[in-house]
C-alpha cells in the first residue's frame, strides 16, 4: 500500500483504528517523542487551472508531531487541532517506515477502512448534490410566470 494512501485513510477513517495500530506498537516497541503535538500554521499551496500556475490560497493550522521507534522516525500532520491524533500518526508511520512486523498485517484492515471511508464520502457528495440549485430550471419557471 502506498504511503499517500495509507494516511488518507487514517486521517479521514475511524480514530479508534489509528489508535488500535498505534497501540499495538507501543505495546511490542520503545517509542520516543522527539517534537511533542503542537499546533502551527502552514501555507497551502493549490493550483490555479486558469493560469495553470501553482499558488498560495493562505495559512492553515495544522498540528504535527515526531516520533522514534527502532530508531526510524515517523512524522504526523494534519489539519485541525488533534493532537493524540497526530501522534498516533508519527507512530503508525515510524512502524511503517522501520518495517516493523506488525505494519505488514494492517493493509487488509486499511483496505476495509477506506471502503467505509469512500462510501461516506460518496453519501456526502449525493446529499451536497441533491441539495444543489438548478438555475436553468428556476430561469425557465421564471419566464412563464411561475415563482
Amino acid at each position: 500500500m502506498k504511503r499517500k494512501q495509507m494516511t488518507r485513510i487514517l486521517v479521514e477513517g475511524d480514530r479508534t483504528l489509528l489508535e488500535r495500530l498505534a497501540a499495538q506498537i507501543e505495546a511490542a516497541h520503545e517509542v520516543h517523542v522527539n517534537r511533542k503535538p503542537e499546533n502551527s500554521l502552514v501555507m497551502m499551496k493549490t493550483f490555479d487551472p486558469v493560469a495553470s500556475q501553482p499558488f498560495y490560497l493562505g495559512e492553515v493550522m495544522v498540528t504535527q508531531c515526531t516520533v522514534t521507534v527502532n530508531g526510524h522516525r515517523g512524522i504526523g500532520v494534519l489539519m485541525g487541532d488533534e493532537p493524540d491524533r497526530a501522534y498516533y500518526l508519527a507512530v503508525v508511520d515510524a512502524a511503517v517506515n522501520a518495517s516493523i512486523p506488525e505494519s505488514f498485517l494492517w493493509e487488509p484492515v486499511l483496505l476495509e477502512e477506506e471502503k467505509r471511508v469512500n462510501r461516506r464520502q460518496y453519501e456526502e457528495y449525493a446529499r451536497v448534490e441533491k441539495s444543489k440549485v438548478q438555475f436553468e430550471t428556476g430561469g425557465a419557471l421564471c419566464k412563464k410566470g411561475i415563482r
